[in-house]
């Protein structure tokens, strides 16, 4: 049974039978942390779905959409980011910028047992997720 190993504090994906987007479908992530920074529990909870190449969430105010691919060594490319465009102001409005700002710097993607990384070129931890209980 080979296995990819991916660098930077990542998980090993089962290359034989987990494509990397495989590893990251179906499953809605949650994010708890922008650059180690706990998020308030005031605000409201940004999320992600990815699913056979398509990225969906919540900013905390607004929906997100784009493309997405991934790679064994854990590559992460984003398309365009589209948003709807409901008004946010206030601390959540600060969150979701935050939140799309981060997003538009991500190459890089980590599963350490029980959470989803999401870094930058320079495996800068950007955002941290855990999986949505089900």
């Amino acid at each position: 049974m080979g296995l990819a190993i991916m660098s930077a504090c990542s998980m090993s994906i089962n290359a034989t039978s987990t494509t990397p987007e495989q590893a990251l479908d179906k499953q809605t992530w949650l994010l708890t942390a922008i650059e180690g920074k706990p998020l308030s529990k005031e605000l409201a909870t940004p999320n992600l779905k990815f699913e056979k190449g398509r990225l969906s969430g919540f900013t905390a105010c607004n929906r997100l959409f784009a493309s997405y691919s991934a790679t064994a060594e854990g590559g992460l490319s984003l398309g365009a980011i589209g948003t709807t465009k409901m008004a946010c102001v206030g601390a959540n409005g600060e969150l979701e910028r935050a939140v799309l700002a981060a997003l538009k710097e991500v190459g890089l993607y980590a599963l350490p047992p029980g959470q989803l990384n999401l870094l930058d070129a320079n495996h800068k931890v950007l955002l941290t997720f855990i999986p949505e209980k089900r």
